[in-house]
């Protein structure tokens, strides 16, 4: 019978083995001549080996089965349009390699929780253990709310069913500790536990204990799984403001007597004593920073050496690897996770497994879209008194961003978070209508992962090959272009930066009779903004543009520093799925700054941003509204914040007046002329000051300058830039000092427009107004001394709040200088792949500046833009929406869409629900007009 049973099975087995092979072997001959070009700058070539499955969205973690049967995938992202916008559960069954996916009810786009980084078995293999967080009902007390916990799963044959949930209460903070303004839910002493990496501690009698990493606590907590009792709690906190450290996972050794946290915000990890209840030491994994505010290595993923006498600590930050000694928490290894030839940094390494005889550690390398192997056999079997630093074996291609992996038996499983890219999202959205909160798909839901099964002792033969195609997929090889000036030497002294908000291509520019536009998705074309048409057509049209960021959350860190952080891309789906995260983007942190409070900002990539490489070179720069906090003054009508507990939002002030009415007397730096009356008809906001939201920013902003405030308007923003500028000029014309900095950076946010609030500007005169500003600033500076020597670059920070034929990446770009080619008798169209990296690269060349990353390293040279004669004219403005009133229109009265929009927040960008006000755009603009069929179209290369 054994011996029959052991036949049935060897079938089964090499039936799957070569339904495998015929997978693989059809997937390459579909693929093979695809090219997919990433909005990173990056490219996928060919068919990435070994996918098996498609995943709904973000994948954080692979957690095996105790009998190796099963493998379970946690998707704590947006959510899918095939999911219809729900997180999940995956499961995918090892023997016949059929994916199954659980989607919970609790957790629909509106829920009030999320799952976060922690999936576990339980050891009796018939349980399934989930974090779940919650901000905006901390403690569950509304009907269909979890609160903070643990999400308890039965698990049979494959199949998850909720079976209970474990709260973990709000904690106490030690005296002196404060939480910050934005988590501030349930007292200035009680932290939201918000669990992140779980672990199962068996018990004797074969009852779990879990233990877990709260990470908006600054704890973890070791509690019974059927009671939820705490036996337990270990504080890791650093500084006064909780969280600082962010306890990220957790791993326990076989034993149960120890276990190790690591903290995401420090440079440490934790050892705890589970027997004594206690913290047994904190272990240096960093080399050290020079200042508490400097962005640390962040390590995130860790796994146990099968002997238990090594943990491996993924430094997502550093591109690290370090092998620490259980014994005495020594190094023992250090592994270098970036490319061969790669000088920069930017590979975060953000998860790993080891093989079962412990010779390689596996790696995911998730911006480089690849996983590093590394042997790692004589790890802790070297006596030496200087540790090298190890260089992997060779690489993997995977699709785009890898997040999570695991081993079974001699496979490797790695999960990617964004697949192969989102595409057109131009088609009929797929979420129900009862939950639709906009007309065409929301870009977070087109982008679903990928699951790959390896056997990694056959790669390993072939990872000479595999290597050579993640250099070829970084483009490390590739020719990125030259800049070439028709004159021979570059001219371009200087560089000014414009960031917008929230444009797709067909939006705006969709009208263009030249360029690949879709007419019909048009909603504020050449009569909204004449400018931009103007300036495309007499400087060039970009109709194969993309911005890197799929939201402003990680839009602005693309804009500025050609990279997110392993923080951002971790978070900032949960941030804009339910609220369930802060907007922890554009160097606030939970409504605050962490420069102020001198600790580490933790979305900060460790190279920094544009303004550090300009410091570090020796390059002067002024930034205006990016990056900084405007402190508002209270009691205007935009929201800045709901006082908790009698407290104030710490960005906003008490002013004589929080805001300024038609006619009434503008301030002097502002106006038209300055200290005019105000024209506009609604209350114009005015700030207090404004603060820097980065080190490298103290003495290099305009504190006159608001960054993001919808009801503040874009000429006023003008105005002030345009006062200092006229001052650079007078310097310039009378050879003084105080000339124009070698970077300016002005952010002009008005496009992402306020809805439809009534009595506040409409959505189109808000465009319009950030049109004309745009179009006044390469006025005054083509029409200046500077424009012999100064590029303007202007984007849209990310393309979310439209819809487009090609790609939901595919946004406007403008790139102006006298050295342009065209003109508007005869447009330029340069149809070549460009994303903002693809900018940043190209403002640092012409600047000579060195990269910052991995991106902006290899990224190709807008040097087309700069082949012309020499010979641009200035530009001259178009008034017209002036002139005819559109800057000046208000919303109607009370209507459906009005009183939705007096509900969102406008405080920041994207605090208004962007799924929300696309609708509302769409309708103001194009009424019942139902959104075009997608037309699946592939970028050019």
């Amino acid at each position: 019978m054994r011996e029959i049973a052991l036949k049935k099975s060897l079938i089964v087995v090499g039936t799957v083995a070569i339904a495998l092979l015929v997978l693989v072997f059809a997937q390459e001959r579909e693929m093979v001549l695809r090219r997919v070009s990433l909005p990173s700058s990056k490219v996928l070539v060919g068919p990435t080996p070994g996918v098996v499955g498609q995943l709904n969205g973000f994948s954080e973690t692979i957690a095996m089965s105790p009998d190796g049967r099963y493998a379970a995938i946690l998707n704590d992202g947006f959510g899918t349009q095939k999911s219809q916008a729900h997180q999940s559960i995956a499961v995918l069954n090892l023997s016949t390699n059929q994916q199954a996916d659980f989607l919970d009810d609790r957790l629909g786009e509106d829920a009030h929780q999320s799952y976060f980084v922690g999936l576990a078995f339980g050891s009796d293999g018939q349980h399934v253990y989930a974090s779940m967080g919650s901000i905006t009902d901390p403690t569950g007390e509304k009907a269909g709310d979890t609160g903070n916990g643990i999400a308890v799963y039965k698990f049979e044959d494959g199949k998850i069913s909720p079976e209970r949930f474990i709260k973990i209460p709000p904690q106490r903070l030690k005296p002196g500790a404060k939480v910050p303004y934005g988590l501030r839910k349930i007292g200035a002493s009680m932290a939201i536990p918000y669990p992140a990496g779980i672990a199962v501690v068996p018990g004797s009698n074969g009852d779990d204990r879990l233990l877990v990493a709260n990470n908006y606590a600054d704890n973890v907590v070791l509690m019974d799984s059927r009671t939820g009792k705490v036996s337990a709690a270990f504080d890791l906190s650093a500084d006064q403001v909780v969280p600082s450290a962010y306890p990220y996972t957790v791993v326990v050794a076989k034993d149960g007597r120890r276990a190790w946290c690591s903290l995401w915000n420090q440079s440490h990890i934790a050892e705890l004593d589970l027997q004594k209840g206690t913290v047994a030491r904190m272990i240096a994994v960093g080399d050290g920073e020079s200042s508490p505010t400097v962005a640390g290595p962040h390590p995130t993923a860790m796994v146990l050496s099968p002997d238990g006498a090594l943990i491996y600590v993924a430094l997502s930050n550093a591109d690290r690897v370090v092998a620490i000694s259980t014994t005495n928490g020594g190094r023992a290894g250090v592994l270098d996770t970036k490319l061969p030839g790669q000088s920069v940094g930017g590979t975060y390494p953000s998860a790993l497994a080891l093989s079962a005889d412990g010779s390689r550690l596996f790696v995911a390398d998730s911006s480089v879209n690849a996983v590093a192997v590394f042997d790692v056999s004589q790890i802790g079997h070297r006596a030496l008194t200087t540790l090298p630093i190890d260089a992997a074996l060779g690489f993997i291609p995977t699709d785009w961003y890898p997040t999570a992996l695991a081993t079974a038996g001699d496979d490797l499983l790695i999960a990617t978070s964004k697949g192969q890219g989102t595409g057109p999202n131009s088609g009929a959205n797929l979420v129900p209508s009862g939950r639709r909160h906009r007309e065409h798909p929301y870009i977070p839901t087109l982008l679903y992962g990928s699951l790959i099964r390896l056997n990694y002792k056959q790669t390993e033969a072939n990872l000479a090959s595999y290597t050579r195609r993640v250099l070829d997929n970084n483009l490390v090889s590739a020719d990125a272009g030259k800049i070439k000036f028709a004159g021979g030497e570059n001219p371009i002294k200087h560089v000014i930066y414009v960031i917008k908000e929230n444009r797709t291509y067909d939006q705006v520019l969709g009208d263009l009779k030249v360029g690949n536009g879709d007419k019909s998705l048009v909603m504020y074309g050449a009569d909204v903004t004449p400018n931009e048409h103007k300036l495309a057509l007499q400087f060039g049209v970009l109709d194969n543009f993309y911005d890197s960021g799929e939201v402003s959350g990680d839009g602005h860190n693309w804009s500025t520093a050609a990279i997110t952080s392993d923080y951002n891309e971790k978070t900032w789906q949960i941030a804009y799925r339910s609220r369930e995260r802060t907007y922890d983007f554009q160097g606030t942190v939970a409504d605050e700054l962490p420069l102020e409070e001198n600790i580490p900002d933790i979305n900060d990539p460790m190279a920094g941003f544009l303004w550090d490489d300009l410091e570090r070179n020796h390059a002067s720069y002024r930034i205006y509204g990016e990056f900084t906090a405007t402190i508002w003054c209270r009691g205007d009508a935009m929201k800045m914040g709901k006082p908790e507990e009698g407290t104030p939002s710490p960005l906003s002030a008490s002013c004589p007046a929080a805001g300024l009415k038609k006619g009434e007397k503008l301030p002097a730096n502002i106006g038209d002329p300055h200290g005019s009356a105000s024209p506009w008809p609604w209350a114009v906001p005015m700030c207090s000051t404004v603060k820097p939201a980065k080190a490298a920013l103290r003495g290099h902003i305009d504190e006159k300058y608001p960054d993001f405030g919808v009801d503040y308007p874009d000429q006023l923003r003008t105005d002030e830039f345009l006062d200092e500028f006229n001052d650079f000029v007078s310097a310039r014309k009378e050879n003084k000092g105080n000339q124009l900095p070698a970077f300016v950076l002005l952010y002009l946010p008005n496009d992402h427009t306020g809805g439809m609030r009534p009595g506040k500007p409409k959505p189109a005169a808000s465009v319009a107004d950030n049109d004309l500003a745009v179009g006044r600033v390469v006025e005054a500076v083509s029409q200046s001394p500077y424009w012999d020597d100064t590029a303007i670059f202007v984007l849209e920070d990310d393309a979310q709040d439209g819809a487009d034929h090609v790609d939901a990446h595919r946004s406007i770009a403008l790139v102006m200088s006298k050295y342009s080619p065209g003109s508007a008798a005869n447009p330029m169209v340069d149809n070549r792949f460009y994303t903002t990296v693809s900018v940043v690269r190209t403002i640092e060349s012409l600047l000579g500046l060195p990269p910052m990353n991995v991106n902006d390293a290899y990224a190709p040279l807008m040097s087309q833009l700069f082949s012309g004669a020499g010979n641009q004219p200035p530009f001259t403005a178009d008034w017209s929406n002036r002139d005819n009133g559109l800057l000046y229109q208000v919303n109607p009265g009370r209507s459906q869409d009005a009183e939705v929009s007096m509900k969102l927040d406008f405080s920041r960008p994207d605090a208004a629900d962007a799924r929300v006000l696309n609708a509302i755009l769409w309708r103001d603009r194009k009424g019942d007009t139902p959104m075009p069929e997608a037309k699946h179209e592939e970028p050019d290369e």
